[in-house]
């Protein structure tokens, strides 16, 4: 009996463990490598996880994750690596796995881990890291949990700035901690994950051309932004008074069985147009949507690409300030960086009308997402008549009808009782030669 607790024996099993953690790290990766090393610190003594930490406590909202994603902005507090997340979980479904990125603020992914319901301890998940970062540097914390699968993450009320919920600005923070351990800089990567890749390309400067057109384009790549779900925005200046002929991304892969949509907003957020996308829309690298919308020289405009079932893609992008053109976001969130875009421009010619103005038309749904009804509320215009319509993204016609617009009659419902199909719709208003578009979205 007494053997086991030998000194002796005390000091092989200790060798043992130490010797079962090098092999592991050079073996099978980081995850058994701290399983090892655990054992071995259980017997030796423990030693500090980090050496300095950012933390949020004091929970007090719960944040539902169901096939959605919490984006959180954090800094590192020194020259390192980050080595633990720590997030604060109310509750989740049992069967599900969750995903949680590290990203640079150039939307790369620098570090990955996946939890189940076993790994929860008293409300908490903690999360082994090898994550290179530099000290006061922003980083991306990204939290998603597939459709199906609830997920009910901590959070602490707050100013906004660093959440967002599925591109949404957040009022808060999640609960929960950074570790950060300190390494000597030459231990770092320089690059901070970013792709480092370039092509022959150069940048189209946004001028016009002598046949009326003129492209706003971002072509040299510098790095990718990958997602699963999330949304790319980017943000560009039209270059002429016409029409917006086409808007297309850089793509650097597409799943075969990619379905996304793709987006046109302008800068009051409404929805100009909308169409479902997918891998059969790339061509030689390029994610092409041809349309024909007004745009006005000089006004703001943003090109927004979601994934959907849960295929990816990774888009091109390019970190060089000198060649943005514009603001990328990721989940909401801006990046230090932006996508490879283009948005081609068909200028408005001395022999069309010189009466061309975008219109104050301003169509919003509610609820929206909508169940059994949907009520269509129409602003910027005193009287007329306005078509009103609800399309699937096949270009089918499920409901439309004709509304007098005056000060007492500007909303319209629709009954969506025999509408099965959980998912995207386009809500379509035309007014004269003006036509709107405005996703809408089926519980």
């Amino acid at each position: 009996m007494n053997l086991f607790f030998n000194p002796i024996n005390l000091y092989i099993m200790n060798k043992f463990y130490s010797t079962l953690a090098a092999l592991a790290v050079f073996t099978t990766g980081n995850l058994l490598a701290q399983d090892a090393s655990a054992l071995t610190n259980e017997l030796e003594g423990t030693t500090p996880a980090y050496d300095c930490s950012y933390e949020v406590k004091d929970a007090n909202q719960t944040i539902l994750l169901n096939g959605s994603t919490a984006t959180q902005i954090f800094s590192a507090c020194t020259d390192g690596k980050l080595t633990e997340v720590t997030l604060g979980i109310k509750a989740l479904n049992d069967r599900g796995t969750y995903t949680v990125e590290v990203r640079s603020m150039n939307g790369l992914v620098l570090d990955i881990a996946r939890f189940k319901q076993g790994q929860v301890i008293d409300g908490q998940v903690v999360l082994p890291m090898e994550t290179h970062v530099k000290s006061g540097l922003r980083y991306i914390l990204n939290v998603s949990a597939d459709a199906g699968f609830d997920l009910s993450l901590r959070a602490k009320h707050g100013p906004m700035g660093t959440l967002t919920i599925d591109g949404s600005p957040y009022r808060g923070k999640l609960v929960g901690q950074f570790g950060f351990k300190t390494v000597e800089a030459t231990g770092l990567s320089s690059d901070e994950g970013r792709g480092g890749q370039t092509n022959g390309d150069t940048d189209i400067p946004s001028e016009k051309s002598a046949n009326g057109l003129c492209n706003t384009e971002v072509s040299t790549n510098t790095g990718r932004i990958p997602t699963t779900g999330e949304t790319i925005g980017q943000t560009f200046t039209a270059c002429a008074t016409g029409h917006l002929q086409q808007i297309s991304y850089q793509i650097q892969h597409i799943d075969g069985d990619f379905v996304g949509m793709i987006s046109l907003k302008d800068a009051r957020n409404n929805t100009l147009f909308t169409q479902e996308v997918s891998a059969r829309n790339v061509r030689n690298g390029q994610l092409v949507v041809p349309m024909n919308e007004k745009v006005r020289e000089g006004a703001e405009y943003k090109i927004v690409l979601k994934s959907i079932r849960g295929t990816r893609l990774a888009v091109l992008a390019n970190d060089n300030p000198a060649d943005a053109l514009g603001t990328c976001t990721f989940n909401g969130t801006e990046l230090e960086t932006n996508a490879c875009f283009s948005a081609l421009v068909k200028e408005k010619t001395n022999d069309t009308p010189s009466t061309f103005s975008e219109t104050d038309l301003k169509v919003t749904a509610y609820p929206n997402p909508f169940e059994n009804e949907l009520g269509i509320r129409i602003d910027g215009i005193e009287e007329g008549k306005v078509i009103v319509q609800l399309l699937d993204f096949a270009g089918n016609v499920l409901r439309a009808d004709m509304i007098n617009i005056n000060p007492d009659n500007k909303v319209i419902n629709f009954n969506t009782d025999d509408i099965s199909d959980v998912g995207f719709y386009s809500l379509r208003v035309v007014h004269g030669d003006v036509v709107t578009h405005t996703t809408v979205i089926k519980h």
